[in-house]
């Protein structure tokens, strides 16, 4: 499965950039997230609900934070398991500065473009033909586009 799309957020490049990369605040904020365990700067493992039609449970995914290019892009690539099915994925941002706020005194916003190649076999596999794991997945891109949002607005108030 391909998922694309780009997103602004009211927080500069630099800031997107160290949120997007630190395990302890990108974890914080991916859906459904129960726990989140940092191995170190570049490897976290996160557990996950999930829950496609009748098939309910958790997922554990080991991700790895890669191809860092500050303040620029970089590329999270996960593998997880759980629910007799197997995840692989692949999603990388690139970030720009957005135009519209120059000349205001406000930090300049950031639009983030993201990729996301996902692969799921076994159980959760055979809701791929219908759609409904296309659904899930853009609804879980959009809690964790709301997540990002909420994490760089606490952050700027801290």
């Amino acid at each position: 499965m391909h998922l694309e799309g780009q997103f602004t957020v009211a927080a500069p490049q630099a800031d997107v950039y160290r949120f997007l990369t630190e395990p302890a605040k990108v974890g914080r904020h991916l859906p459904d997230v129960t726990d989140v365990v940092i191995a170190d700067a570049d490897h976290f493992t996160v557990t996950a609900r999930v829950g496609v039609s009748h098939i309910k449970g958790t997922m554990v995914v080991k991700l790895e934070i890669r191809d860092r290019q500050p303040p620029v892009s970089t590329t999270l690539v996960g593998k997880g398991s759980g629910l007799g099915s197997v995840v692989d994925m692949v999603t990388s941002f690139t970030l720009e500065p957005a135009s519209g706020s120059e000349g205001t005194g406000l930090p300049r916003p950031t639009t983030v473009g993201w990729r996301a190649d996902v692969t799921i076999s076994g159980r959760l596999a055979a809701f791929g033909p219908q759609g409904l794991l296309d659904r899930i997945a853009r609804k879980n891109v959009d809690a964790f586009v709301d997540g990002i949002h909420a994490g760089l607005r606490a952050e700027t108030r801290a």
